[in-house]
């Protein structure tokens, strides 16, 4: 097969030069050693594809069909063969990474805008899903990366902390606490709660259930939802107070009012995970754009009594 492509390379110098001696010096080769080439290539071919003669080299009709076969297939594999470098540097090829409501409303937008700058090549599939539900997919060989809150720990997966939130309390904007400033987390004892639906919050209900069982009380929950804009609706429509994250605090209009929680310093951190084992090349990558840019960041930003794993 080598062989045969190098007379394909032979063929289209010697058709650009038509010229015996002028094609060898190009290629770096003898002439006999391009005569030989091209009286092979047209062996194979069952044709002739050049006149000779002690003055000029020509190409047939069939020499010059063949030519542009030859330079549609040239073409194709330099094509194939670049791809290939720009994927085995990981310039190249798709990126499946999966996000909760929290990361999406915060840094994930600037981490994807920041890695496709510096490989515009690369194809980004963002695939929504709670925690649980993204380790499963990673379990699954589904999610290159997973952007979860306490992903647990896991022995073959590599973490990065990726960003910090406080909580805050979401109000209805007629609702008395909405006038205090700030508020303390027992202020909210004897409200009716908006929870996020048990299977797909689990993660972060547990963590919220146990600041309120810290401040003395069970949350008094009336209705769940999937999703954090639903979340957010069911507050506006004045069924109940919620917590959320401060990130989801910018999808809130005039209905709701977001207040911080005086008493409650904790913040929930969220964690870009991904699989130790044979990463690809776009994976190591990313990986190395996420260590570079926010690895860095100070860990005071992330808040005294995080989430951890």
């Amino acid at each position: 097969m080598e062989t045969g492509l190098r007379r394909l390379r032979y063929f289209r110098i010697l058709a650009a030069t038509l010229n015996f001696r002028r094609a060898a010096v190009a290629l770096g080769i003898t002439q006999p050693a391009l005569s030989r080439a091209i009286s092979q290539l047209e062996e194979e071919v069952g044709a002739a594809l050049f006149t000779r003669s002690n003055r000029q080299v020509a190409l047939t009709a069939a020499g010059q069909s063949f030519l542009k076969g030859c330079a549609r297939t040239l073409d194709a594999l330099e094509t194939a063969i670049d791809e290939t470098r720009r994927v085995s540097r990981g310039l190249s090829g798709t990126l499946t990474i999966g996000y909760t409501d929290t990361v999406i409303a915060g840094r994930l937008p600037d981490v994807i805008e920041g890695f496709c700058r510096i490989a515009p090549d690369v194809t980004i599939r963002l695939v929504q899903g709670y925690t649980d539900q993204q380790m499963e997919m990673m379990e699954a060989g589904q999610l290159d990366v997973a952007i979860v809150t306490s992903p647990g720990r896991q022995l073959d997966l590599e973490t990065l902390p990726l960003q910090s939130d406080g909580f805050m309390a979401l109000l209805p904007a007629s609702h008395e606490l909405a006038k205090s400033p700030r508020i303390m987390l027992r202020d909210l004892a004897l409200q009716a709660f908006v929870m996020g639906d048990p299977d797909r919050w689990a993660v972060y209900n547990r963590h919220l259930w146990r600041y309120c069982e810290r401040a003395g009380f069970d949350p008094s929950v009336v209705q769940t939802a999937p999703e954090s804009r639903a979340i957010i609706g069911l507050v506006s429509c004045g069924l109940g107070v919620s917590i959320m994250p401060e990130s989801l605090v910018s999808t809130v209009d005039a209905r709701v009012v977001a207040r911080p929680i005086a008493d409650l310093e904790t913040r929930l951190e969220s964690f870009a995970c991904w699989r130790l084992a044979e990463p690809s090349a776009v994976l190591v990558n990313f990986c190395d754009f996420l260590a570079s840019t926010y690895g860095t960041d100070d860990p005071s930003n992330h808040g005294a009594g995080q989430i951890h794993r």
